[in-house]
């Protein structure tokens, strides 16, 4: 009785059920290998045989059957396709759409400027420039530190309107008169806290912090923004300020900081460069980290190789000591001047450049453990400083006033000599006492006893090499020693 009812109620629920339900259900069947899909009946065991039905003909079917087959050749197609794109592929789908963007950007950025100017895509020899090309050389350079920067125009604009803004209404037209206009300005900021004459100042990377040394033997560091102090090394005071050797003993001549802000070096009249840790001065403690001896007469000069922990130190006893700060140790010392050795510099190839009262300049290949002697002539004197603008490009200034651009591949100065570049006095040009170049880039700061900051513009391209001078910043009083940052 039971079995009966079952079946009774199976058949009622089949005669309720609509006839779209009755319809055997189908599925789709993909045949890779040849030119379409199929239909293959799969009927239930609850569901009538397909025997029993009726099969009727209509154009609905047909067009319902071309529809799902073209719909199962679309999704084939979309589905082959991401097959077929492999790593490769990918990678260089997506590298032509990274070359397609930066034409985009480039095209973009410089229509305007070559349709005022009148530029063309070709160089001076006719042939096509590649843009996107110099783009990705630019932005590697960028990206490894070494990319060069033009901004000596900037600069130029920037202290022009520097001077147009101050009022300057008194007769007085002397240096230290236009010193104070731009000190009232808040353009210029004077930094006291030695007892004698600053001879050396250094900066970090960031251009946050500065550091100074002088003659009382006192090291400080300086916060750039609030004009702050930290004490490194005390002054020479009290007992022994009466002891005029021993104040001399401490006198401080040299100072460098390296590419990472992590270490300080100081040379000075005791024979000694001492490394500081930057991270821990201003604490209860500023000892050295390191005391380097070797030199037998006073450190004058101190150089950080770019980007690395090399450093060069120079003395009045004619040699160069390379010091490598990974490891805290001496490395080897490099002999070739005649004369005391007056400053030393170094860009990203370590090939440092120094002078000395020889009156020689000199390039170190160190790794080549040879070196090149420039000589600028007859009648140039004995050079005062040495700044490093670009790997295989530097400049020295000489104490009869002259300026001169050099290049690592030519014997003779580059471009035209500036002569008398801070004027004259009773007839008598100005010493070039100090110099210093923002890194990469086409900017050049001197100083003397005229009471200006002069700055020079540097251009290292080709026929057009040479010095051009830019503007000037009244500073009142001897630059002993002059650093540029960000």
């Amino acid at each position: 009785a039971k079995a009966k009812a079952n079946r009774a109620i199976k058949e009622k629920a089949t005669a309720t059920m609509p006839p779209s339900a009755k319809r055997p259900r189908s599925k789709f069947k993909v045949d890779l290998s040849g030119h379409g899909g199929r239909y293959e009946d799969v009927v239930d065991d609850m569901k009538p045989s397909r025997k029993n039905d009726e099969d009727i003909e209509s154009d609905e079917d047909d067009d319902d059957d071309d529809d799902l087959n073209n719909v199962g050749h679309s999704g084939d197609d979309s589905e082959d396709s991401e097959e077929e794109e492999t790593a490769d592929s990918k990678r260089l789908r997506m590298a032509r759409e990274y070359l397609d963007k930066l034409e985009a950007q480039e095209s973009s950025s410089e229509g305007e400027s070559d349709l005022d100017n009148g530029a063309s895509d070709d160089d001076e020899d006719g042939a096509p420039v590649d843009k996107v090309g110099k783009r990705i050389a630019k932005e590697r350079l960028r990206k490894s530190g070494l990319l060069q920067s033009r901004i000596a125009d900037s600069v130029l604009e920037g202290i022009q309107s520097m001077q147009s803004s101050i009022a300057d209404s008194s007769q007085d037209k002397s240096a230290e008169a236009c010193a104070k206009l731009w000190i009232n300005a808040k353009y210029v900021t004077y930094l006291r806290g030695h007892d004698l004459t600053p001879t050396c100042v250094s900066l970090s990377q960031q251009g946050t912090k500065a550091f100074s040394g002088a003659k009382d033997g006192s090291v400080i560091m300086w916060n750039v923004q609030d004009g702050t102090k930290t004490t490194i090394l005390p002054p020479i005071k009290d007992q022994y300020a009466a002891n005029l050797t021993d104040r001399n003993e401490r006198e401080i001549l040299a100072i460098a900081t390296s590419d990472d802000d992590r270490y300080l070096a100081i040379g000075g009249r005791d024979n000694c460069v001492r490394i500081f840790d930057t991270r821990t001065l201003g604490k209860s403690t500023s000892s050295p980290l390191t005391t380097m001896e070797g030199h037998k007469k006073p450190v004058t000069a101190l150089a950080f190789r770019s980007r690395s922990l090399d450093l060069y130190s120079g003395s009045e006893d004619r040699c160069i000591r390379r010091y490598d700060l990974n490891a805290m140790t001496y490395v080897e010392t490099l002999y070739g001047h005649q004369s005391p050795i007056v400053a030393i510099d170094c860009a990203n190839k370590n090939r440092p450049v120094s002078i000395a009262r020889d009156r020689t300049v000199r390039v170190w290949k160190v790794e080549e453990d040879s070196h090149l002697v420039y000589r600028g002539g007859g009648d140039v004197g004995s050079a005062e400083c040495i700044t490093a603008i670009q790997d295989g490009w530097f400049v020295t200034g000489h104490d009869d006033g002259r300026l001169l651009l050099w290049k690592e591949e030519k014997k003779r100065p580059v471009g035209d000599v500036i002569k008398a570049a801070h004027g004259q006095e009773n007839g008598v040009a100005r010493s070039v006492i100090s110099c210093g170049a923002l890194g990469l880039s086409d900017v050049l700061a001197t100083g003397s006893s005229d009471g200006y900051l002069r700055l020079w513009k540097v251009n290292t391209d080709g026929k057009d090499a040479g010095i051009t001078p830019l503007e000037s910043i009244p500073v009142h009083g001897y630059i002993n020693s002059i650093v540029m940052g960000p």
